[in-house]
């Protein structure tokens, strides 16, 4: 019980945070669902009521919005009253936005197919009022009518599914000349779509509607321009750290928000692509692959991509999808996307609970994550026809905080990357240090030891030759301190140096009886301080040379092409190379060799032949 209460701790908190944040999104979704059923309210914009809208005490000329032509429309149900001059009955009424698909319209339960026609009155316009009408956001062709005068046309209008598109919308002026009532009339070409899903603006024309139209063509190439700007950035960093790092799954997330900013309304719109109706499609699935991105880069980042947790998720958005297409041209389409961003929001979950995230990051990556998942529902929203107003700059603006703050992170984590990176390799240096320290530690206290030995032995025959042993034991080494920890190279001459001065102290002990030959035909080059002297040791020791006759030790070197060859040999006892009895003196001499000099030993010995040391060294540039 003890060891788990802390576990269960965590979980239960991890838990209650992943609550809020689903909390936060419903909070947010709902008060966007408040304010587009009270949007007439928040604007005063008066309420479209049974056909009917009193703008009697409208200021027209202090807005900063279009009016949002929204509410009960008479509604004409596979008729073009004003086109086909068509002077019936309604069918009724109608909400803009909204639907047809399952309405009764003479007995006849109505499909999401069709065409039709929506009229309503403007009462009490001032006279003389210039006003525009139109409907940038339809994905059905549609022609607008103001006292029968054709006012805006967008896309193709027609009663043949093979013609009708939507497309961008082209509008003139409409100046109220005697003053009073208005009526407006909308004729829709074919469409699966069921009906109007966005609401249609009656505006008080300031400056001509091609300057509007010009600052909305800036707007969103300059916002798009900024974003792709941010994508190519992260992608070049990315790809700058692609040796270390393999995870690309950041800039094809950036790439894929940004590919669905290109197909937006605020983009297809602005730079007059053919209709928002005709992007709907791969601004849907542009959305769906962005979430699917972003949350695997969650799950990967939180250690938690496994079949656990991919196939749950994937069985529910693929089921989402499926019953988005099932209920297309309804209102109900609005429940499988929310049931498909509610499912989006579960990475949130292993991402809170991960340990191998640092708890910066880890809001990061919510809060980023969160405000895509809003900013995507209310896009989504709109498109099913739930909105009563555009959310064209808000998406615009919520996309691009979107992408900027995921270069941000993308930037941050790289930073701190390099910075795990750098400290690796100066880690990896100190121990590289660490370990040649310890080998030269290893070496000098096994030389020091048989150097006195050697020097105690000298003194126990004579005191003059025991002081001059001191001496030359005491200029090695303060030559070996002065040389350093062991890491540096030290000149060839100056390891001749200390072997000669070994071998002197040696041979003392030894009567004299060993011999030493030197034949050095290169010295211009470096190696590491005392990694000959062990080769020449352990020859003093095991070869036995002042017993065979004309027994000596030979250090010899030589140029070759683009190497230094140092040999050590003697024509001692040797022993069996397929025993080899070299100690640790000689394997760390062997390792600092190769890890200072990039040098490459070879030891050869037969038994009453001898050993041979064969140290094979580069020859660097400067040394050339």
């Amino acid at each position: 019980m003890t060891a788990n209460g802390p576990k269960t701790k965590t979980s239960y908190k991890c838990l209650l945070l992943f609550i809020a944040a689903v909390a936060v999104y419903c909070i947010v979704i709902s008060v966007f669902f408040i304010c587009n059923a009270f949007y007439n309210e928040i604007y005063d914009t008066p309420r479209v009521k049974h056909g009917t809208a009193d703008y009697s005490n409208t200021d027209w000329k202090n807005r900063l919005t279009a009016h949002s032509i929204a509410g009960e429309w008479e509604f004409f149900y596979n008729r073009w009253i004003i086109t086909d001059n068509d002077g019936g009955e309604n069918d009724g009424y109608i909400s803009i936005p909204g639907r047809w698909t399952g309405k009764t319209v003479n007995g006849k339960k109505l499909t999401r197919f069709g065409y039709a026609s929506y009229r309503m009155t403007v009462k009490n316009v001032t006279a003389g009022q210039l006003i525009a009408c139109f409907a940038d956001n339809s994905v059905v062709g549609l022609r607008m009518f103001i006292n029968g005068k054709l006012c805006a046309v967008s896309g193709v209008v027609s009663k043949d599914a093979t013609q009708s598109a939507s497309g961008r919308s082209t509008k003139t002026d409409y100046i109220v000349s005697g003053g009073g009532d208005i009526t407006i009339v909308i004729e829709t070409g074919y469409t699966s779509n069921g009906g109007l899903t966005c609401a249609p603006r009656l505006d008080y024309t300031m400056t001509s509607p091609a300057y509007w139209s010009f600052l909305e063509r800036f707007a969103a190439v300059s916002v798009f321009g900024l974003a792709v700007g941010a994508f190519l950035m992260t992608l070049v960093m990315t790809l700058a750290f692609r040796r270390y790092d393999k995870d690309i799954t950041l800039p094809v997330l950036i790439g894929m928000l940004c590919l669905h900013f290109f197909f937006s309304k605020d983009v297809t719109i602005g730079i007059g692509l053919y209709g928002y109706g005709a992007v709907w499609i791969p601004a849907i699935i542009t959305g769906i692959l962005t979430v699917a991105v972003f949350a695997v880069h969650i799950l990967k980042l939180s250690g938690a991509l496994d079949k656990r947790n991919i196939l749950p998720l994937t069985a529910v958005l693929a089921l989402s999808v499926i019953l988005y297409g099932s209920l297309y041209g309804t209102g109900y389409t609005v429940i499988p996307a929310l049931l498909y961003l509610l499912a989006s929001l579960y990475p949130l979950y292993p991402l809170i609970a991960s340990t191998k995230i640092n708890n910066k990051f880890k809001i990061v990556y919510a809060l980023i994550y969160l405000l895509t998942i809003n900013t995507l529902s209310i896009e989504i929203i709109d498109g099913t026809g739930a909105c009563a107003f555009g959310t064209e700059y808000f998406f615009a603006l919520a996309l691009t905080i979107v992408i900027l703050a995921q270069c941000v992170a993308s930037f941050l984590r790289l930073y701190n990357f390099s910075r795990k990176l750098n400290r690796m390799n100066e880690l990896e240096h100190e121990i590289e240090q660490a370990k040649l320290r310890a080998l030269t530690a290893q070496i000098k206290p096994h030389f020091v030891f048989n150097s006195l030995n050697a020097i105690q032995a000298q003194y126990h025959k004579n005191l003059n030759d025991g002081d001059s042993a001191l001496q030359n034991f005491a200029s090695h080494l303060r030559s070996t301190i002065v040389a350093g920890n062991g890491e540096n190279l030290i000149p060839f001459d100056k390891e001749v140096q200390n072997v000669l001065n070994y071998f002197d102290l040696e041979n003392l002990r030894a009567d004299s009886a060993l011999t030493l030959l030197l034949d050095l035909n290169e010295r211009n080059f470096s190696l590491p301080e005392l990694s000959l002297q062990p080769f020449v040791e352990n020859a003093v020791k095991y070869a036995d040379t002042q017993s065979v006759k004309d027994g000596c030790i030979k250090l010899s070197s030589e140029r070759t092409e683009g190497a230094v060859i140092v040999t050590v040999a003697d024509n001692g006892k040797g022993f069996d190379a397929a025993q080899p009895r070299s100690g640790v003196g000689i394997s760390n001499c062997c390792e600092r060799l190769k890890r200072l000099a990039g040098a490459d030993v070879k030891i050869e010995s037969q038994p009453d032949k001898g050993t041979r040391v064969t140290v094979t060294i580069p020859i660097k540039e400067k040394e050339n």
